[in-house]
C-alpha cells in the first residue's frame, strides 16, 4: 500500500514521544504506552461483550469532526512555535532542546488525534448505517469499534493538552509567577 495512504512514520513518531528522552538514554515510558493500547482495546472488548449501545452517535460524530479540525490546528501552531525554535537552534543549540523535544512530541500527538478522530467519524459514520437499533443507537461490534477508536483519541488529547500548554510557557518565556511549569507560588 501505498506511504501516502499509512501513516506509518506519524503513529512511529507518537510511539517514540511516549518515552522519557530528557537523559542520554531514552526510556520508554511503560506504563503511558500500555494505557494508550489497553484502555481503547478492553473498553472495545466489553462494549461488545456486555451489549452497549451508543445513544447518541450522531452527537459523537459531531465531536470528532470538531476535534479533528481543532487537533489539525493546534498543530498548525505548533508548528510555528517550533519554526521560531528552529531559527534560533544555531545560536541556543542545547539550551532549547527540551523545548524543541517536547513541540516535536506535540506535533506527533496532535496529527494521532487527528487522524484516530477521522477514523472514528468513520467508523460513526459506516455503523449508523449498518448497526443500528430500532431507537437510533449503535450495537455491536462497530459500536464496539467506535468506542475503542473514540477513547484513543481521548487518551492521545489528554497527553497532548499538558504538552501544548509545556511548549507554550517555553517557547513564550511565560514568567515563572504565572507558570503552571514552575512549582511553587513564587
Amino acid at each position: 500500500m501505498s506511504s501516502r495512504l499509512v501513516p506509518t512514520q506519524v503513529f512511529r513518531a507518537h510511539w517514540k514521544a511516549l518515552s522519557d528522552y530528557r537523559g542520554d538514554k531514552i526510556v520508554p515510558d511503560r506504563t503511558t504506552r500500555t494505557l494508550v493500547v489497553a484502555m481503547p482495546v478492553v473498553a472495545g472488548v466489553l462494549f461488545g461483550l456486555l451489549g452497549g449501545r451508543l445513544g447518541a452517535p450522531d452527537a459523537l460524530l459531531a465531536a470528532v469532526s470538531l476535534l479533528a479540525g481543532g487537533f489539525l490546528a493546534a498543530f498548525s501552531q505548533v508548528a510555528t512555535f517550533r519554526a521560531r525554535l528552529t531559527e534560533r537552534a544555531e545560536m541556543m543549540p542545547d539550551a532549547e532542546r527540551a523545548d524543541r523535544d517536547s513541540l516535536d512530541e506535540t506535533a506527533a500527538h496532535l496529527l494521532v488525534a487527528a487522524y484516530m478522530s477521522g477514523i472514528t467519524a468513520l467508523v460513526l459514520v459506516i455503523a449508523t448505517n449498518v448497526s443500528e437499533d430500532k431507537h437510533g443507537g449503535v450495537v455491536g461490534w462497530w459500536g464496539a469499534l467506535a468506542v475503542a477508536t473514540g477513547l484513543h483519541v481521548l487518551i492521545v488529547f489528554a497527553i497532548a493538552i499538558p504538552r501544548l500548554y509545556n511548549a507554550y510557557a517555553h517557547t513564550n518565556g511565560v514568567r515563572k509567577e504565572l507558570s503552571g511549569t514552575h512549582r511553587g507560588r513564587r
